[in-house]
């Protein structure tokens, strides 16, 4: 072959090609890349790992997304109950105040006692006179003969 052909066959007159040594020029050819068929199988397997590993990827975010909303519910039923504990406690604390009890005795037509009687429950003896709010009346109690309780007049 002569040289002045090569650049003719490429189309690019007055280009001189680099000269390769004989040996090169008789080796060198071109190979065809190698044939797909053989790995066929191969990206087969490729393609189920990779969607395998989308769909485990998707049940996990559901799955934690659906845990996040049962939590803030929840919570948010958390804060509704405390906040009803602690109203309640409130009120609780109210109706068992001093204040409170008196007020409602003072609605019965209640009235402080001015003297008491007591009754021991080990022995079931009766201790003290009481008397009526008026002062005028007391009560005196005759426990070891009858046990009935008897106004003097």
């Amino acid at each position: 072959m002569s040289q002045m052909t090569v650049p003719a066959r490429l189309g690019q007159v007055g280009i001189r090609p680099a000269r390769l040594p004989a040996f090169a020029a008789r080796r060198t050819r071109v190979q065809d890349a190698a044939p797909v068929a053989g790995h066929f199988g191969f990206m087969i397997l490729c393609l189920a790992l990779v969607m395998a590993t989308f769909s485990a990827v998707l049940v996990l975010n559901t799955a934690r997304a659906e845990g996040s909303y049962v939590m803030s519910r929840l919570q948010t039923q958390q804060t509704e109950l405390h906040d009803t504990l602690v109203t309640l406690q409130s009120e609780l604390d109210d109706l068992q105040s001093s204040e409170a009890l008196a007020m409602k005795a003072r609605k019965l037509k209640m009235v402080p006692s001015t003297s008491t009687a007591t009754l021991r429950l080990s022995d079931g003896s009766l201790t003290g006179v009481a008397s009526m709010v008026d002062g005028n009346r007391t009560i005196t109690v005759d426990l070891p003969s009858t046990g009935v309780a008897v106004k003097d007049q």
